[in-house]
């Protein structure tokens, strides 16, 4: 008998440790969207003068937000990738 109490309290303990972390994802998760989406407005609210003082794009403001650029910059900056030398400064 004490064996079976000790199962069942075994396993409603694993089952309250994966709710708690499951609502502790949650909440992580929307803080994360929380700050991302207040950087995308901060950064949105920027006049192209501003952004092009510190160095950003309008175009690049998404993926700063969303902490993807620099997995775009590595992407751009692959040395297996030909440029034309004929384009070269042209844009």
């Amino acid at each position: 008998m004490a064996h079976t109490l000790n199962n069942e309290s075994s396993s409603a303990s694993v089952f309250a440790y994966k709710v708690v972390t499951f609502f502790e994802r949650i909440g992580a998760a929307l803080k994360q969207r929380r700050e991302r989406r207040e950087t995308f407005k901060q950064l949105h609210s920027l006049t192209d003068y501003e952004l092009n003082d510190i160095g950003i794009a309008r175009g690049d403001i998404r993926s700063i937000a969303n902490d993807t650029w620099k997995d775009n910059v590595k992407r751009d900056s692959m040395p297996h990738i030909q440029v034309n030398p004929n384009l070269k400064g042209s844009v």
